[in-house]
């Protein structure tokens, strides 16, 4: 009896040790950055083609001119009115003529600085966001075309846009109730008006003009269980703007094609711990990983099983959109110089305050 009872504690101890071996080669994901250093472990490969691109919508990009500072530092509440103050600024020549008016102004509805110069008669009208103490170039989003659905197109972002938990607050949550969801598609508390809209915006309200949202088409999302963890993947969902499942990167982005993406210097600032020499990052996928864990694509674009906690700052977003054919632009350049990638300091996109800055 007791050789008997060996022998079973034996197996379970043998049972244990092979489950623990193989757990440990499904690793939650890491969010750890040098920003000083490169890290050998990512190797570029090869990534989208120019026939492969095409330009729809915008956001924030690279870093803007040290001189835009100045063009809106003075942008604040009148006390009076209560209204954003507009400023005017007229370029004049030698004989005291004028040759060009500047409106330096900013929209609420988007929390985009907004400079508009008057040259000719031609008016020509820039827009940026501040994250910091710095001003970002508001630029047109590059789009690597994965399918073509005969009227239309399934697009991801070409590179990593802007970064955004899961969740925002660490819990157990699914895509059909993630905040990341909501963000993307300005529902619930990140609708215009709603309560978090208010400090955070939100991303399709900000990147599509309304005609470019008319553009967009529905997509029905299956969100599956993890049968390894055993985790929900919730129920399914009608959105606009997603992310892919983890079961959908093999189909769409096949073998040619790398799935690492690079961070835009706004997304950086934003949060997303981006490599310092390529400029990789990791970002979301809406499957299920360890628990409160969800699954994403590493920097060197390899699925990561287990996942980023859910309250992750440090990881990017890709979108995924359905647009008509005859909404997207066709693009024959190349991607615009990212500029240099600072450390990240997460914090909401800056507003104007009643004090001007300097």
């Amino acid at each position: 009896m007791k050789k008997r009872k060996l022998v079973i504690l034996a197996a379970l101890a043998i049972a244990a040790v092979m489950l623990f071996c193989g757990c440990a080669e499904i690793e939650k994901g890491e969010s750890n950055w040098t920003p000083a250093h490169g890290d050998p472990k990512v190797q570029t490969k090869p990534t989208a083609t120019v026939d492969m691109l095409v330009a729809f919508g915008s956001y924030p990009n690279t870093v803007a001119p040290n001189s835009i500072t100045n063009l809106f530092k003075n942008i604040k509440i009148d006390d009076v009115t209560g209204l954003w103050v507009e400023e005017e600024t007229e370029t004049k020549d030698a004989e005291g003529s004028v040759t060009a008016v500047t409106v330096a102004k900013y929209d609420l509805q988007t929390g985009y600085y907004v400079e508009e110069v008057t040259k000719d008669g031609v008016t020509t009208t820039t827009y940026y966001a501040k994250e910091g103490n710095k001003y970002y170039l508001v630029q047109e989003i590059q789009w690597i075309v994965l399918k073509d659905l005969g009227d239309s197109y399934v697009l991801i972002s070409r590179e990593i846009l802007d970064a955004k938990p899961f969740l925002d607050e660490y819990a157990s949550v699914q895509w059909d109730e993630s905040t990341l969801r909501d963000w993307l598609n300005g529902t619930d508390d990140y609708a215009r008006g709603g309560e978090k809209y208010v400090e955070n915006w939100n991303f399709i309200d900000r990147a599509f003009t309304e005609t470019d949202i008319a553009a967009i088409r529905p997509v029905e999302n299956k969100n599956t269980d993890n049968e390894v963890f055993g985790t929900s993947g919730g129920a399914d969902t009608q959105d606009l703007v997603s992310v892919f499942a983890s079961s959908e990167i093999d189909s769409y982005f096949g073998s040619d094609l790398s799935m690492q993406a690079a961070t835009t210097p706004f997304a950086a600032k934003r949060g997303v711990a981006a490599e310092y020499k390529t400029r990789y990052g990791s970002w979301w996928l809406r499957s299920p990983g360890i628990n409160t864990y969800f699954q994403g694509i590493d920097r060197n674009g390899d699925l990561d099983e287990g996942g980023y906690n859910s309250a992750d700052i440090t990881v990017g977003v890709r979108p995924v959109i359905v647009v008509a054919k005859s909404a997207v632009r066709t693009i024959d350049d190349t991607l615009p110089t990212a500029g240099p990638i600072e450390t990240p300091t997460p914090r909401p996109t800056a507003k104007p305050t009643d004090e001007p800055e300097g």
